[in-house]
């Protein structure tokens, strides 16, 4: 019998969206999981503070679906770089993306990813078999890599894919030649990375976050509080979320496995543009979105009804969140005035 995983969710608005990823989810996967823990980050994109209270509402009845709510004490975003604050301020190290659900769970295995998905397929069973059988270094499963901004990826230098990126293994000279050589996205940082020291697994390699299963032994083990690495949510310098705890873990001998994503699930299917990001800076497109995503639940899951808590703890949240804004303000004008 296979043990049942938690799954860390970062909230970063998309309500809607949300509760598509958990029904598709739990409709899928469901006998694998047993809680869902969510951080709801300290800001959210265009003032949709109420969604979270939404999330919580649709699933208040549901005896298949067990919310674990996080509200992260900072902000942190993508930019985390202070690795020293990390391994002993454990409320400003919860508050980096997935990290207080990798730290907290119980469980042997557990599956993070975006709120922003939908599953056609068992993905979660698929991998916690092969996490199970795999061998003892095996620290995670879900898709490698991010080939589209790699120099070594198919559409620039095509040395590397998914499949074989163990395999290909440039030296130094070799790998700052290609990154020179193809004005991929991110090239300057990838540059800045390889001169760090970190030449493989490449820059824009990691397991991705989309939606990705993790030993949680070994990740806790690693990472800090307990070892030297970063957090997997964390930047750290890299090219992107992840990509420095992927070549750090990776050096120290462990080891990923791909699977191909779209064949168990789709990323941001109501977003125009596909990207799933886009829409945290543009209102209409992340309207655009949620929009598409409330008629999907109303279409294969029935009629939204939210009850008068939605309401209610979105008031008392929106009295808490000005009155320390106003406490910061506060203090600001304070300090200014000493520095007088």
């Amino acid at each position: 019998m296979r043990p049942q995983v938690d799954v860390g969710i970062a909230f970063y608005g998309k309500p809607y969206q949300t509760i598509v990823t958990i029904k598709s989810l739990i409709q899928h996967s469901g006998q694998y999981i047993d809680k869902i823990y969510i951080s709801r980050e300290r800001k959210q994109p265009h003032e949709d503070y109420v969604g979270i209270f939404k999330v919580i509402d649709y699933f208040r009845n549901d005896p298949n679906v067990r919310l674990v709510i996080q509200y992260p004490h900072h902000h942190l975003g993508l930019g985390v770089m202070d690795l020293e604050r990390a391994k002993t301020d454990a409320r400003w190290r919860q508050s980096i993306m997935y990290q207080y659900a990798l730290e907290t769970t119980d469980k042997k295995f557990m599956c993070i990813m975006h709120n922003d998905m939908l599953f056609h397929d068992d993905m979660i069973g698929v991998m916690l078999e092969q996490m199970m059988n795999g061998p003892e270094n095996l620290i995670g499963m879900g898709s490698i890599g991010q080939c589209w901004s790699c120099p070594a990826g198919r559409d620039w230098g095509n040395k590397c894919n998914p499949f074989i990126f163990q395999e290909y293994v440039p030296s130094y000279e070799e790998a700052m030649e290609l990154t020179e050589a193809y004005a991929t996205p991110r090239q300057q940082i990838q540059k800045n990375v390889i001169k760090g020291g970190r030449v493989h697994i490449l820059p824009e390699c990691r397991l991705n976050e989309y939606c990705a299963m993790i030993n949680v032994e070994s990740y806790q083990k690693e990472t800090v509080p307990n070892g030297n690495i970063g957090c997997y949510g964390g930047n750290w310098g890299g090219t992107d979320t992840a990509t420095l705890w992927s070549h750090d873990v990776y050096q120290k001998g462990y080891r990923f496995k791909h699977i191909t994503l779209e064949d168990y699930t789709k990323h941001a299917p109501f977003d125009s543009t596909s990207s799933g990001t886009q829409a945290n800076n543009n209102r209409n497109l992340y309207h655009q979105s949620e929009e598409g995503a409330k008629e999907y639940i109303e279409k294969n899951y029935g009629p939204i009804r939210f009850s008068s808590y939605v309401s209610r703890a979105n008031f008392v949240d929106s009295v808490k969140r000005k009155a320390w804004l106003s406490i910061i303000h506060t203090y600001g004008y304070f300090k200014n005035l000493v520095k007088k």
